[in-house]
């Protein structure tokens, strides 16, 4: 009977009510009742916020392509292209937190190429780099040439102390007077060696050429060094950033793109 009569009177209880100078009186036998509520409830999700990493090119375009909307930007740089689902627009602000990011990582081949460009390599190491790099020789002094050609010369280069190695100007090649196994003769090298390969595994149908020059140098009898330095690495590296992202947007349509 007394539950009863505690039912009735609550019945009318109000929630709240305002005790004045700012206190406020919470009724507090109000409990949740979770007596029906499925095993593996969860709650309705208030937003839809995303956050996806994706490697391959295809993959993220049609990714951005199935989630995007008004406001959707996406920005690039040397880390990666992602794509913001809910950016601010100029009319409503958002939370731009809604995200699909696409890290650029380096082909095996770019890596390795790095690792030697503007580093001195003995002769054994020179003959090595140009055997790991033969499919990606596509050209010597600007002229196409199998990439044999420059292989075997290495091979059986053999310096003297009358080597020349200093360029005397930007037109000249290099005129070595070298030792080879079958006996004293004159040759000349190329000066500018073209390499053409992807640079990232994103997207290994987007390939860059990049152009090294040729440094010979002597530093004892039977002792010589290479050199290869590409002026513009850096340059070729954010315009093939740019390729694709260009790429990108080229398969998705209402959304621009920008260098962060």
């Amino acid at each position: 009977m007394k539950e009863i009569f505690k039912l009735f009177i609550d019945t009318f209880r109000p929630v709240k009510q305002d005790l004045g100078n700012g206190r406020l009186a919470v009724h507090q036998d109000y409990k949740e009742d979770n007596s029906d509520r499925p095993m593996f409830f969860k709650p309705e999700i208030a937003r839809h916020v995303l956050s996806q990493t994706i490697i391959n090119k295809e993959d993220f375009i049609e990714f951005v392509n199935e989630y995007k909307k008004i406001g959707t930007k996406m920005f690039y740089n040397q880390k990666g292209v992602s794509a913001i689902f809910n950016y601010s627009t100029k009319d409503e602000a958002d939370y731009g937190d809604s995200i699909c990011t696409m890290p650029l990582q380096h082909t095996d081949d770019y890596t390795e190429f790095v690792r030697h460009e503007k580093t001195q390599m003995s002769q054994k190491q020179f003959v090595r780099f140009l055997k790991r790099m033969e499919p990606f020789i596509i050209a010597m002094d600007d002229k196409k040439s199998d990439s044999m050609d420059i292989i075997e010369m290495a091979e059986h280069l053999q310096a003297i102390k009358t080597v020349d190695s200093v360029q005397r100007n930007a037109q000249q090649k290099f005129h070595l007077d070298v030792n080879i196994l079958t006996g004293k003769s004159n040759m000349t090298l190329p000066r500018i060696i073209t390499l053409e390969f992807p640079v990232f595994t994103n997207d290994r149908v987007i390939t860059t050429k990049f152009e090294v020059e040729l440094f010979l140098g002597a530093k004892g009898e039977g002792s010589l060094s290479a050199e290869l330095i590409c002026y513009n690495i850096d340059q070729l590296y954010e315009e093939t950033i740019r390729e694709i992202t260009a790429s990108i947007l080229k398969n998705i349509e209402d959304v621009k793109a920008f260098q962060s």
